[in-house]
This record gives structure tokens, sequence and C-alpha cells, in this order.
């Protein structure tokens, strides 16, 4: 199964939990394009799983420090 790089916070841990393989692989495709974090809070609170734009911004962050993503995952 695969994984989230780096070290999700509480809330990203919480909603890659729920999902199955298939919703995990389309959301860590999200989580680590250029994706508005904006427009990925909003799909994932219409499907039940709350995550601030913020949260999204901050976890990218923490990736690029650590060399995980490109700086235009921002």
């Amino acid at each position: 199964m695969t994984e989230l790089p780096g070290t999700p916070g509480p809330a990203l841990s919480s909603i890659w939990a729920e999902l199955g393989a298939e919703a995990r692989e389309a959301l860590k495709a999200h989580l680590l394009a250029d994706t508005s974090a904006e427009w990925l809070s909003t799909t994932l609170a219409r499907h039940g799983h709350y995550v601030s734009a913020t949260t999204i911004r901050t976890y990218r962050r923490a990736l690029r420090q650590e060399g995980g993503i490109s700086e235009r995952a921002a």
C-alpha cells in the first residue's frame, strides 16, 4: 500500500486512513502536484473529508523543505 511521503498531520492522516486504495492514489496525486490547496480542500469537504487549505499548504511546505516535492506544488 502506498503511503504519503513525509509526515502528514492528523487531518491528512485521518483522511488517508479512511480512503480506499484508488482514492488514496488520487489524493496523493493532487497533494504532490500543483492542484490548488483551496480546490482540494473544498473537494475533500464535499465528500465528507475536512482539511483546511492551510493544512495542505503546510504539508507541501514541509515536503519541499525535506526535498520531497517541487516548488511548483505550493
